[in-house]
């Protein structure tokens, strides 16, 4: 799973961000103000236009402190009528059809089943939930204006920001109907689709011997099922389990029945899970040994993943603090995603050998190499036991406690190394992790309904604030925009980043002006201009172009910052943090949306 930032405590991130928001909010509020002013000192002369912005804030302030509850909630309700009126439950039907032939076209045998499927029915629901309550938004006010309907409400004791808060709640509340049953209908066919048996016969299991003759243990390949099979590796008294396929893997383990010996074959494990990893920070060596801020580049586009090579003393050391003989008592669970790139192909079905070791940060001191062979495309585990064997000083071998003499105050490293000779092993930061346990699927099924809640209720108050002063298309269409510059909102901060420091590596290619020099002249953007005078001047005009670009950037909701999906189909537990975070973003986004309803609204003074 790609996580490129640490997820800060909630705890930490509310304050700045409570002061941010303020800030934000203060500015537009000011510009706001200033622009009605130079629009009405047009009209009216300037001490005119002073006073009548003067009583429309505090026009606006009594408005939105004399709503009632009982007002916005009958309002609610008629949002609610008038959808159903309009059949907005036909896009149910529309996702069951979805659903019923979905099976044609995702590939139960590809290479992560689950996340095939989960990252295929969350995209759907949430594309048709936000849609639906997208269409409703921005139509229904202005269709009421136009038929003049509205004006049976506005005669009576309402006030525009209850008829915009009401109009809000009324399609949330379609919209949190629509995604709880999607939600559940997609639950039950990600699971039927994941889920299968596999069998294991009498047959198919070969003894294995020592050299005394005495049964070491069992090995053994199961049938096939959907699209795999599995081998098995059976300790002497029957028990063991399969390797890794798609993702997955199975416990068995050896029964006695009347008729000889039978393998009974355990559910999948790996498959819709939850983990909760201990993640570590992550540093190099390069292939001398020598400490290094980065791995190698193997000319990816993409730099996420950073390489070290194999054959030599190039290492990636992961440091894991708050490890503990209590949260940890069988060992270490070690779980890794690595990734390889070959300079040659070599046995492409043998895979790159690699070796991980632990080490006490404070002293040193070492376990001798625990190898292993690099599984690409999925999370591959690897048990460190209690009881290790450390290389001493003269050449010999003793045993060394895991927790007495290689974790020092909680804190423990983890090398890793590639074996091979001219091959490479890509890892992050987020690669390995140690497995504290597991959650619920089917409460981290709910935590990522709630990231696509998030972005319908910012969806739904978009389209109703643009509906107060816009007709229905084009409100359909601003909030289309809204939406669309919002996705690269993220972009535009790395790349006013990228450009104030200098460092070309976060956002390779530079600003609107340099990107359009390198196009014409053909320059490809992994090199770096020459620093003539021009190009100096160019890179300081296009920090100035970007810093109001940055600024309105952060003014658009990022409705794929909200998605949690990334964290539910790679198996990994929701933090209640970062859920924590994206409610505050979005409530900030609901009150902004809905204060701008609200003074569109009554500077429209619709009941005219």
């Amino acid at each position: 799973m790609v996580l490129e930032e640490e997820i800060p405590k909630f705890t930490a991130w509310i304050g700045p961000a409570l002061v941010s928001w303020l800030f934000v909010a203060g500015l537009v509020t000011v510009f706001a103000a200033a622009l009605a002013w130079l629009v009405q000192s047009a009209l009216y002369g300037p001490l005119a236009a002073g006073d009548r912005v003067y009583r429309g804030v505090l026009g606006t302030l009594a408005d939105l402190a004399g709503m009632s509850p009982r007002r916005i909630w009958a309002l609610a309700r008629l949002a609610v009528q008038e959808s159903l009126r309009r059949n907005v439950l036909v896009v149910l039907g529309l996702f069951a059809v979805i659903v019923l032939f979905a099976g044609w076209f995702l590939d139960p045998a590809s290479v992560n089943p689950g996340k095939l499927y989960l990252g295929f029915i969350l995209s759907a629901t949430n594309l048709l939930v936000c849609l639906v309550v997208l269409v409703l938004s921005v139509f229904s006010l202005p269709a009421d204006i136009k038929a003049k309907a509205i004006q049976t409400v506005t005669t009576k004791p309402v006030r525009t920001g209850e008829i915009v808060l009401g109009r809000m709640l009324g399609f949330a509340l379609v919209g949190t109907v629509l995604l709880a049953l999607m939600g559940a209908v997609g639950w039950a066919f990600v699971v039927r689709s994941v889920r299968h048996e596999h069998e294991l016969l009498a047959d198919d299991v070969l003894e294995i011997r020592a050299e005394d003759g005495s049964i070491s243990g069992f090995e053994g390949r199961m049938n096939l099922a959907r699209g795999h099979r599995h081998r098995v590796e059976l300790g002497p008294d029957g028990t063991g389990r399969t390797d890794t396929v798609q993702g997955h893997r199975h416990t068995v383990r050896a029964v006695e029945t009347a008729t000889g010996r039978a393998y009974e074959v355990g559910p999948t494990e790996g498959l819709l899970e939850a983990r909760k990893p201990l993640r570590g920070t992550l540093r190099f060596l390069d292939r001398q040994g020598k400490p290094s801020t980065k791995g190698i580049s193997v000319g990816a586009e993409w730099s996420y993943r950073q390489y070290i090579e194999g054959g030599s003393l190039a290492a990636a050391i992961w440091t894991f603090d708050g490890v503990t003989e209590r949260e940890f008592p069988d060992g270490l669970p070690l779980e890794m995603i690595v990734r390889v790139f070959r300079t040659y192909k070599g046995e492409i079905e043998k895979g790159i050998a690699g070796s991980v070791r632990v080490r006490n940060p404070a002293s040193g001191l070492q376990c001798d190499p625990i190898y292993f062979t690099a599984k690409e495309f999925t999370i591959d585990s690897l048990l460190i036991p209690r009881q290790l064997a450390a290389t001493t000083t003269d050449g010999g071998t003793r045993q060394v406690d895991l927790f007495g003499d290689i974790v020092t105050d909680g804190r423990v490293e983890v090398v890793l190394q590639c074996l091979e000779p001219a091959q490479y092993y890509g890892v992050a930061q987020a690669d390995f992790y140690l497995r504290r346990g597991s959650g619920s699927f089917v409460m981290n099924y709910a935590k990522s309904c709630l990231g696509i809640w998030f972005s319908m209720l910012i969806v739904t108050a978009l389209g109703v604030m643009f509906s107060t002063f816009l007709a229905g298309p084009v409100a359909l269409l601003a909030a289309l925009s809204v939406v669309l510059v919002g996705q690269f909102r993220e972009f535009i901060q790395r790349l006013f980043e990228s450009q104030v420091t200098g460092d070309s590596k976060i956002v390779p290619g530079g600003g609107p002006i340099e990107s359009l020099y390198r196009i014409v002249t053909q320059t490809s953007i992994t090199l770096d201009l020459d620093p003539s005078p021009a190009v100096t001047a160019m890179k300081a005009l296009d920090t100035v172009l970007l810093a109001p670009m940055r600024l309105g950037a952060a003014l658009f909701p990022s409705l794929s910052a909200l998605g949690t999906s990334d964290f539910l189909a790679g198996g990994f537990d929701i933090p209640w943090d970062l859920l924590g975070a994206h409610a505050m973003e979005t409530l900030g986004y609901l009150v902004a949306f809905f204060i701008v309803g609200a003074v569109c609204l009554k500077a429209r003074e619709v009941a005219a």
